[in-house]
């Protein structure tokens, strides 16, 4: 008798043990001051499309809500109000139960989901580093705009790498120590905002293998190795050749060509609105933008978008200030060919004579090398 329990026991522990966190699943909870309004419950694909809609409510004055889903695998969610902001969610229980006060929104509850606790805890923290490095480097930008002396620079900037260092170090140590691939994929995409191509691959690398069986980590993971590659080879067809022209569109219809900005460096910056990859790599390219923008350098965005709509919007979003030009053609346009490029995020970098002198420029490797070329002179 006591052998036969035992080896009910071991079987029930080893069910619970692999049971897998995917399936039906229900996001509920309450809103506190809030008007009357939509919510959506919406996915956020790995393959880097856009949030699909999954399921909708309309909140009423108790501000109680309940949206239902099915899902293959762990995955990132997003519970996004009609009038207001969102809330990131994973679905690694069966259910997952939000407290959020609309007047302290950054504060929500989470009962039921340790990933999307745990994410939102890693996004608070970020959000306190980051603000210090962002400190940083405005007061490194101010100090090269007043030509300070070099003592003054060079402490500017080690204080700058330092506060970089310790970002990445923090989200680093998280990636290793979280249980969640959902969350590992979101934490590697917030990484790429700052750490170099070959350090995120190590990161996707160890957290596919970790959850072998995570389609969306697989694909992180594959998409980082061939950047590395990229970034890491000179093999680039168009390296050291000059740049093939590029002409069509702005937003407001005006035709705008590459040659246009010969005299200037310029990034060359291929995107889409639906792509996610490319969304998580514009706050870095903004971020170069403003800092090198009085530096003889520019940006030319690219959009492999379909729909203008979509395209404006995504630029709006994004706060992507310079250029912005799109034939709509998605993979169809004349520049994926030119460029001899079958994925994006992709860029290409251009002197002022409008020769490629790098590609594949990613996070901090593209501030690095803008450094090198606009201020270590």
């Amino acid at each position: 008798m006591k052998k036969i329990l035992w080896l009910c026991l071991l079987s029930a522990v080893l069910i619970s043990c692999t049971e897998k966190k995917h399936g039906p699943f229900v996001v509920s909870g309450k809103f506190l001051n809030t008007p009357e309004q939509k919510i959506y419950l919406q996915e956020i694909p790995f393959a880097g499309e856009q949030p699909v809609v999954l399921d909708s409510a309309t909140l009423k004055n108790s501000g109680n809500f309940e949206l239902r889903s099915h899902a293959k695998e762990e995955g990132l969610y997003r519970l996004q109000l009609e009038k207001g902001p969102a809330v990131l969610v994973v679905n690694d229980s069966k259910s997952i139960r939000l407290k959020i006060d609309m007047a302290h929104f950054r504060l929500y509850e989470v009962e039921g989901s340790p990933a999307t606790a745990s994410l939102h805890e890693l996004m608070e923290n970020y959000h306190a580093k980051d603000s210090i490095l962002y400190k940083a480097f405005g007061v490194l930008d101010s100090l090269q705009k007043q030509k300070a002396s070099d003592s003054a620079l060079t402490v500017a900037s080690l204080l700058r790498d330092n506060q970089v260092a310790a970002l990445n170090s923090f989200v680093s140590d998280f990636i290793k120590k979280s249980p969640s691939p959902a969350v590992r994929y979101y934490a590697i995409g917030l990484a790429s905002r700052t750490m170099k191509t070959e350090d995120l691959k190590a990161l996707a690398i160890l957290s596919a293998d970790a959850f072998k069986e995570h389609d969306g980590l697989a694909k992180l993971k594959s998409m980082l190795t061939v950047q590395a590659a990229n970034t890491a080879s000179s093999s680039y067809g168009l390296l050291n050749q000059q740049a093939p022209e590029i002409t069509m569109p702005d937003a407001s219809g005006k035709t705008v060509s590459l040659s246009s900005f010969k005299g200037k460096y310029v990034l060359v910056d291929f995107w889409a609105s639906w792509c996610g990859p490319c969304r998580n790599e514009n706050p870095n390219v903004v971020a170069v933008y403003q800092k090198f923008k009085d530096k003889n350098f520019t940006v030319l965005g690219v959009s492999l978008d379909e729909g203008k709509e979509e395209w404006l919007q995504a630029v709006k979003d994004d706060g992507l200030v310079w250029t912005q030009i799109s034939d709509l053609k998605k993979w169809e346009s004349t520049v994926v060919g030119q460029y001899k490029f079958d994925g994006i995020p992709f860029n290409v970098l251009i002197d002022p004579s409008g020769k490629i002198i790098a590609s594949s420029l990613r996070g901090a490797d593209l501030e690095k090398k803008l450094t090198e070329l606009l201020i270590k002179k």
